[in-house]
């Protein structure tokens, strides 16, 4: 792939990210710059996004949390960093 697809694809990849941590810090004690150094490179937004509704579960013990968070490969480092941050 060329430098100049490259750019594009690089370029679409931080407009999304900027995006999502614009909406994602709308809606909790965030700032923009905390979600942005909690999500490394190329995480999936999706699977982030069900971490935050596990965090900010109400009803859910936090041992109810803990397993949840266990169950979804992968992010249990973000997940630990957001409940430091959320509770």
């Amino acid at each position: 792939m060329s430098d100049y697809w490259d750019n594009i694809i690089d370029d679409a990849a931080n407009d999304a990210m900027e995006t999502f941590s614009e909406k994602l810090s709308s809606h909790t004690k965030l700032t923009v710059k905390e979600i942005e150094e909690l999500v490394p490179g190329e995480v999936d937004k999706a699977k982030l996004a069900e971490l935050m509704k596990v965090v900010d579960d109400a009803s859910k013990s936090n041992q109810e949390k803990a397993e949840a968070i266990r169950n979804t490969a992968g992010y249990a480092e973000i997940a630990a960093n957001l409940l430091v941050k959320l509770i």
